[in-house]
């Protein structure tokens, strides 16, 4: 028994272990190329194969599931019952491997696994009938995160994770924070127009209309990958045996996620531009400004299918969550705790462990599907109707 438990253990580590290897290599490639198309030459992989950080990373990805199969059936032997209490604690205790992690990408992990907790949680309960479902609940959330997130960008930046915070810069394909800051943030004595500021010499209309077209083809290639990495990696036998059909909704997939960002990120500048030249006021903006803009912009949510909208939610929410930690610290209402996303983490994989054996509808495919492949498939015997679930939300 203890040699069948200690194999298992070996072989469900080394897996994820040579997977997470994988992952920071193809991570590290595609960011190279992102930020430079052009180079000569790739970057040395091997050294960032033997690299510290990647060790960690791969490390945290071998023991998790590994921790995670060993506890779980360490639990039921002890308890002598199956039921979903076996693994939320194994899935909490498993989840303490977080800190060999790098404290970024701990905090990361964890602000992500707690709004796939908080999901998963609010999904089950309005299965249950315990809550009311909302109308488009889903895009009314996505609307309210997104008006808070580019007030942030708009005005406090210092909320944003950095890496955030230059990424939507570069989805604007015009704002730079110094033309962010002479425009909205840094008091003046009188209204500065576009033109003044090198952002477009045409009327805001017609700007929003040229730059929707031209940021289209940017956005797809951002969203390609996206759509496809997930039908290579969990879903190559129904590409295999149903190709055409997947190539069409492959295709059909990009093109609705490219006009969503593309409209999101247009309707966000042009509601901000079109507020600030009918009030024509020195800077700094009103806040309401881009409050409204981003509540307008995160209407291009629509483009998406419904069943995307709950994943774009979800990775919004941390972001939100983030600067909301910051204000906290920032107004001395929250305070610093050292390793305090360790606990937060283990607390979340509690709870997404439960559900995907016991809710798993409560998750999306695609969180279902990560799990599948590092933790193996759920105990209970009933998941056919995820699969076939899964599949049609392909098409």
């Amino acid at each position: 028994m203890v040699s069948q438990l200690a194999k298992r253990f070996i072989r469900r580590f080394l897996k994820g272990f040579l997977s997470g290897v994988g992952l920071y290599a193809g991570f590290k490639t595609v960011t190279a190329l992102v930020k430079n198309p052009f180079r000569e030459r790739l970057p040395n992989i091997a050294k960032e194969i033997l690299s510290k950080d990647c060790v960690r990373f791969a490390a945290f990805l071998g023991l998790y599931p590994s921790v995670y199969e060993f506890l779980v059936r360490t639990i039921h032997k002890i308890r002598g019952t199956k039921d979903g209490w076996n693994h939320g604690i194994a899935g909490g205790l498993a989840g303490l491997t977080i800190v060999l992690e790098n404290p970024v990408r701990r905090r990361t992990l964890s602000l992500f696994t707690i709004s796939r907790a908080l999901g998963a949680l609010v999904s089950t309960l309005i299965t249950r009938g315990q809550i009311p479902s909302i109308v488009h609940g889903d895009t009314l959330l996505f609307c309210l995160s997104c008006s808070f997130l580019v007030y942030c960008t708009a005005l406090r930046p210092h909320l944003l994770p950095k890496g955030y915070y230059y990424s939507v810069l570069k989805w604007s394909r015009d704002y730079t924070d110094d033309n962010l800051n002479q425009l909205f943030r840094v008091p003046g004595e009188k209204f500065l127009t576009c033109n003044e500021v090198g952002l477009h010499t045409d009327s805001c209309t017609s700007h929003a209309l040229r730059d929707l077209i031209q940021s289209w083809p940017m956005f797809a290639k951002l969203y390609l990958p996206i759509h496809l990495a997930p039908v290579l990696i969990f879903r190559h036998k129904l590409l295999i045996n149903r190709p055409a059909k997947v190539l069409r909704s492959l295709i059909k997939n990009t093109v609705m996620s490219t006009t969503f960002l593309a409209s999101m990120v247009m309707l966000a500048k042009y509601v901000v531009c079109f507020l600030r030249t009918t009030l024509r006021e020195p800077p700094p903006l009103r806040h309401y400004i881009p409050a409204v803009a981003g509540l307008v912009a995160g209407l291009g949510v629509l483009f998406e299918r419904a069943n995307r909208r709950k994943e774009l939610v979800l990775f919004l929410i941390p972001h939100t969550l983030y600067a909301l930690f910051v204000w906290g610290m920032e107004k001395h209402i929250l305070p610093w705790v050292p390793y305090s996303s360790v606990p937060l983490f283990a607390l979340s994989t509690a709870s997404i462990m439960h559900a995907y054996e016991r809710e798993p509808d409560s998750m999306t495919p695609l969180i279902n599907g990560i799990l599948r492949y590092f933790v193996g498939e759920r105990v209970d015997k009933s998941k056919r109707a995820i699969k076939l679930r899964t599949e049609s939300e392909l098409m």
